[in-house]
């Protein structure tokens, strides 16, 4: 069995209305990468926390722009998976 690596993004959102929230979910359902994502949005830097099968961050922080709501990428990990 091969090695494959999942990536977990963490990023700092900014999300004022509901409206917001909604366009995040309808960005990452695009990405057919992603296997899990989650959202805090009792923390200050609203942290979305997304993990995938490639690193996705550039890409969803693009698409996350197109779609009004402002993100900024604070790390990227790898984890493998055996």
């Amino acid at each position: 069995m091969k090695n494959r690596s999942q990536f977990i993004l963490i990023l700092s959102t900014v999300i004022k209305t509901p409206f917001d929230l909604n366009r995040i979910k309808r960005t990452i359902t695009n990405f057919q990468s992603v296997i899990e994502w989650s959202q805090d949005l009792d923390d200050i830097d609203k942290i979305l926390r997304i993990v995938s099968h490639e690193d996705i961050s550039e890409k969803l922080v693009l698409n996350l722009e197109k779609a009004k709501v402002r993100a900024i990428v604070m790390q990227v990990f790898e984890k493998s998976i055996t």
